[in-house]
């Protein structure tokens, strides 16, 4: 398995959604993942998940929005796609 790293980050967004990771895989930046705050998404039901901001190579969706309940189930992802990509 790839060496996944999630680095805390704060992001100088222009709304309450700052906390953040850097994420890795074997020394690479493969996403930034960002928190969602209770500020914001309280009412939707949101708040606390996290939230793929942008991501590089395997890790890229786009326009997508994906979201996790957790920091281990974004790791699961971003293990799952960059395996994807190795075995293309």
């Amino acid at each position: 398995m790839d060496n996944i790293t999630l680095q805390p980050v704060q992001i100088a967004s222009l709304c309450a959604d700052t906390d953040g990771r850097i994420a890795f895989v074997d020394g690479k930046l493969v996403a930034v993942l960002v928190r969602l705050s209770e500020e914001l998404h309280g009412a939707d039901g949101r708040a606390g998940q996290w939230c793929v901001e942008v991501g590089f190579g395997a890790c890229d969706v786009g326009v997508l929005s994906v979201r996790f309940d957790g920091l281990d189930a974004a790791r699961r992802w971003i293990a799952e796609r960059t395996a994807m990509a190795t075995t293309a």
